[in-house]
């Protein structure tokens, strides 16, 4: 067993954008959103910073971000700062968020809520968002039954908690009270982006013993685990 989580692979190695469609998902997502200056948009386990700065960038909005892994939370503060960039970083969990009700505009969720309670998570970002507010979640999804050594072996890798199809996710949505779910993309395919590093003589091998273990999961599990895009109104 390695002493890292996948969560601390990609610290360790700053590593951004390791979700679905990496980066360029992300600004797919936002191309057709209407976000004004004056509004307030929360990233959810922002990681290394990527969506938020693009998304002061593009649209010169309010952006928090909310944090729990110490070593992310550490480099993304130094990251903001060496950018100048006016982005609140809060340290918390999305099960347990210190927000007021009716806080934010728009709330982005990328790969976020399958590694923690789902039921949880959702209520969270349902209590936070303004009426009429926007949650968009980029999520990984099963396309068909898996073996269940395949799907033990992938909660346990990824330190997964929720594991579910589109249709699963749409109702975890619905129960917690979004009045209008749409969804933007199915993808058969997990697309994650590539994870490009640079070997160094220091390097811990459990590190790239954990790489070489992501890309055999993700190979074995393409066309069976993909992923769902959504846009959810309250």
């Amino acid at each position: 067993m390695s002493q890292y989580s996948y969560v601390d692979f990609l610290s360790e190695l700053e590593i951004g954008s390791a979700h679905p469609g990496g980066f360029n998902r992300t600004k797919s997502i936002f191309l057709n959103e209407p976000i004004r200056k004056e509004m307030k948009v929360l990233d959810v386990g922002c990681g290394t910073g990527d969506t938020a700065l693009f998304l002061q960038g593009s649209f010169h909005c309010n952006v928090d971000v909310i944090e729990n892994h110490p070593k992310m939370l550490k480099k993304v503060k130094k990251r903001f700062a060496s950018k100048r960039a006016t982005i609140n970083v809060f340290e918390g969990s999305v099960e347990q968020m210190p927000f007021l009700n009716n806080t934010y505009d728009y709330i982005i969720c990328e790969s976020i809520i399958a590694f923690v309670d789902a039921k949880k998570a959702l209520n969270e970002c349902h209590r936070v968002l303004k009426n009429n507010g926007i949650l968009l979640l980029n999520e990984m999804s099963f396309v068909e039954p898996i073996k269940k050594t395949e799907l033990i072996r992938c909660k346990e890798f990824y330190q997964l908690q929720e594991c579910n199809t589109a249709d699963q996710w749409k109702e975890k949505l619905e129960e917690t009270g979004f009045s209008k779910i749409n969804t933007l993309k199915v993808s058969s395919s997990i697309e994650s982006q590539l994870i490009d590093i640079t070997l160094t003589p220091n390097m811990d091998s459990n590190l790239l013993d954990l790489l070489d273990e992501h890309q055999l999961l993700q190979k074995e599990l393409d066309g069976k685990v993909g992923n769902i895009i959504l846009k959810c109104e309250k």
